[in-house]
């Protein structure tokens, strides 16, 4: 059954605890969604839920890691089927490929791909039966083209990419709009920990503030900011020969 055009939507948020996740939930709430956020972090949660929730219904939260695909199936059976899936969580940690650490890419992947297919999979019937909604899912400029230190990272974000690009086929079809949010580099307590010059470091809150707005768009693919996005794109197009002179010049 389709939502009523006066029906307070909803939205089910991973990773909402912190990041661009956190500042999304803070924003859908100021904006009279009814938002369940999903996060390890209950004690985040529990903050966001005292300092922004103006009712009981405006958020909810489970404590759950994306790992857990049993618990994501519970907490599905819990809720209302919601208007958006917002796909978020994930990790970052810069890596030295030179000194190759399995487990720290297997921990990548565990989180940032299979855990997205893990909530997809997990929320996905409901959206199915109601023949509407609305996934986003987050990736990366660096799902793009290879960046420094992202070896770990980056091969998730393409994975996501290529995952967003084919679901679409299937869920368009049954009333379910797919979007891939494709940002740069965002001020959070992930990129904080990067030792390098980031090109158009964004605002957190600005960054949610233009997911807000593309998702009121047709575009498949979003990303920000305009410019550094514009070049990560330009230079994925390029010979690999240039795109990795400039990428060492500017970035590294």
């Amino acid at each position: 059954m389709k939502n009523t055009k006066n029906k307070q939507k909803t939205a089910i948020i991973t990773g909402a605890s912190d990041g661009i996740g956190a500042a999304f939930t803070k924003l859908l709430i100021k904006n009279d969604w009814q938002v369940v956020g999903i996060s390890r972090s209950s004690s985040k949660l529990k903050i966001i839920k005292k300092n922004f929730s103006s009712n009981a219904q405006s958020f909810k939260y489970f404590s759950c890691d994306v790992q857990d695909f049993k618990k994501l199936k519970s907490i599905a059976k819990k809720i209302e089927v919601p208007d958006l899936l917002f796909l978020n969580a994930g990790i970052y940690s810069p890596v030295d490929s030179s000194k190759l650490n399995l487990d720290e890419y297997k921990k990548h992947l565990k989180i940032n791909y299979l855990g997205v297919l893990n909530s997809y999979e997990a929320f996905l019937p409901g959206l199915i039966s109601k023949q509407n909604g609305h996934i986003i899912i987050m990736s990366s400029v660096s799902g793009w083209i290879g960046l420094p230190k992202a070896a770990a990272y980056g091969p998730t974000k393409a994975a996501l990419r290529s995952f967003a690009q084919s679901i679409r086929y299937d869920l368009n079809p049954k009333g379910i709009k797919v979007q891939l949010c494709s940002p740069g580099f965002v001020e959070t307590q992930a990129t904080s920990i990067n030792n390098f010059y980031m090109p158009g470091l964004m605002n957190v809150n600005d960054a949610a503030n233009l997911i807000l707005k593309y998702m009121n768009t047709k575009k498949f693919e979003f990303s920000f900011p305009f410019s550094f996005s514009f070049f990560m794109k330009f230079f994925s197009l390029l010979p690999d020969k240039i795109s990795s002179y400039l990428i060492k010049k500017f970035i590294i």
